[in-house]
């Protein structure tokens, strides 16, 4: 289930913000690159990610599309696929090429992967040429996150990679039926701190289901995924997370403390608190009575038919679950809110990312080649302020969402907490701060552009409309932008490890099922919270405890 939930993710993010164009900085592009007539002809053979529904217009492929034909142009490399595949079997044809020796000129791997090409010579230092090719914009990418990307890229002292970024940040939200709340009468949110207390939340469920605001006969207040909780922003959808966080637990990660020691957030004593509060929510028939037997679909079909008024979900809840809401009822309206805790602070985790390393083949000539490809794609071409005329055929499959897989490498380039500045500038321009003619970002400009169709007339908008306004404006702008801009974010930052831990590997299966299994027992109460410590202690015997002298280990070297 969780597997397919991510697939269903991606998918649908690409329907309303195209990865092809993640823009890396502002309109000022660099020089590095020069036109293919300054460039020798190169010939670079990739090893080339692909996903099924791609949405390549007719007669463009992997091998034959819009980037290529682009890099061609431009910098007069011409691009072949040594292999062309998708998920596991991608992951083989990697495996089978580092067995071998029989590398492409570049693909990208994880960073278990890279450390082991580096550690037998089979790849280029890229180092100096990328001190010396990549723009300043795409410095500055790394530099946002404290070149976190960089070092995980870097072995012995040399860049063996160009690593992709990614980025996990808070705080979680819950999403309330906004004309659920209407029709009942109901205020929330009175300081306008866009945080809501858990009493808020619950009474507001109670009067859900009380007063049956879904209108037919059966309206749940509170529903979850058997997995109760996840270890990143993106995977909260129907779960307890910010539920939890309010109690100052934080599911699933792994935390540094004042002592330097490592502890594992599901583990704490604010987590026994929390659990303790979802029983209580259980007990008092607010929480769903099949929470741990209904399934992920189940809760997602109750959201869409307007028996629950009332999910967990990422900013990005909107783009590809709460639009199927608006798409079976036209006047589902939501409004997302962060949950304070005692302190009336919002707390969640923030985890910089790399999202898998570019490598190059020892040997290939033209290293730079590489670098001056990041330049275009992720920066020349997303901050072009005409790009409809100067990269028509990018220009279009932005319109038709292509997949960002199609790129000759598969990776993101977006500065840290870039989100909350681009929902910023094209919210505002919808809004009439600002001309949304003066956005030079593609993607920013076309968000603008949805936000203001949505507010020109809410009833009559499409649903891409609908979600566009509810993701960027509301969710990222008001929420996420908006406790910080109050000042009661509190920002958790757990313990960050590139490499795979061995310990993970061999026992994290099993003590991720213990975990799930106990803590849905813990809130329905089949099992008796007096047994937390009990249930530390076996996770700890079952492998936690290896996994966590692993971390620490790996950490003290750091």
């Amino acid at each position: 289930m969780k597997n397919d939930w991510s697939k269903k993710v991606r998918a649908a993010l690409a329907l309303i913000a195209p990865m092809v164009l993640v823009a890396c900085g502002n309109n000022t592009t660099s020089d590095k690159n020069n036109d293919a007539k300054e460039n020798e002809p190169i010939t670079m053979k990739i090893g080339q990610q692909t996903q099924p529904n791609s949405k390549l217009p007719e007669g463009d492929s992997y091998a034959n599309n819009a980037y290529r034909r682009l890099i061609k142009d431009k910098l007069n490399i011409t691009i072949e696929s040594a292999f062309e595949a998708n998920g596991d079997d991608y992951d083989r044809q990697v495996a089978l090429a580092i067995a071998s020796g029989d590398l492409p000129d570049i693909m990208t791997v994880d960073r278990d992967e890279l450390e082991e090409l580096a550690n037998n010579g089979l790849i280029e230092d890229l180092t100096d040429v990328f001190n010396k090719y990549a723009s300043d914009n795409i410095k500055a990418v790394y530099k946002s996150f404290d070149d976190f990307q960089l070092k995980a890229a870097t072995i012995d002292g040399q860049l063996m990679a160009v690593p992709g970024v990614g980025n996990d940040f808070g705080p979680n939200l819950v999403w309330i039926r906004q004309d659920w709340l209407d029709k009942l009468g109901i205020k929330l949110d009175p300081d306008g701190n866009h945080a809501i207390t858990l009493d808020e939340l619950e009474s507001t469920a109670k009067a859900f289901i009380d007063k049956d605001a879904g209108g037919k006969g059966n309206t749940k207040g509170l529903a979850f995924t058997p997995w109760l909780s996840a270890d990143n922003h993106g995977g909260t959808a129907y779960t307890a997370n910010p539920i939890m966080n309010a109690f100052g637990a934080y599911p699933k990660v792994y935390l540094p403390t004042d002592s330097g020691k490592i502890e594992y957030g599901s583990n704490t004593k604010e987590m026994k608190e929390a659990l303790g509060y979802l029983n209580k929510l259980y007990k008092e028939g607010i929480l769903d009575n099949q929470v741990g037997t209904r399934t992920y679909d189940d809760i997602n079909a109750m959201n869409i038919n307007g028996e629950i008024g009332i999910v967990t979900g990422p900013w990005h809840f909107p783009d590809w679950t709460l639009v199927q809401t608006r798409t079976a009822n036209r006047d589902a309206l939501y409004t997302p809110y962060a949950i304070e805790g005692k302190d009336g602070k919002v707390s969640g985790v923030q985890k910089p990312g790399a999202g898998g390393f570019v490598v190059v083949r020892k040997g290939f000539e033209h290293p730079e080649a590489l670098i001056k490809m990041l330049n275009l794609i992720f920066d020349e071409v997303p901050n072009d302020n005409n790009m409809e005329q100067d990269f028509p055929e990018i220009y279009q499959y932005a319109q038709k969402a292509v997949d960002g897989s199609v790129r000759p490498m598969n990776i993101e380039m977006f500065k840290n907490l870039s989100e909350i500045d681009d929902a910023v500038t094209a919210s505002n321009a919808a809004e009439g701060k600002s001309s949304i003619d003066d956005i030079h970002n593609f993607t920013v400009k076309n968000n603008a552009k949805h936000i203001k169709a949505y507010l020109d007339n809410p009833k009559a908008s499409d649903p891409t409309e609908f979600a566009v306004y509810s993701s960027r404006l509301l969710a990222v702008r008001d929420v996420m932008g908006g406790v910080r801009n109050e000042g009661i974010y509190k920002e958790i930052k757990p313990v960050s490890i590139v490499q795979k831990v061995k310990a993970t590997e061999r026992n994290g299966a099993q003590i991720g099922k213990l975990e799930e299994e106990n803590f849905i027992k813990f809130v329905t109460g089949e099992q008796s919270l007096d047994d937390f410590d009990k249930y530390v202690s076996t996770w700890n015997e079952q492998g936690g405890s290896a996994i966590i002298n692993e971390m620490q280990e790996i950490v003290n070297k750091q």
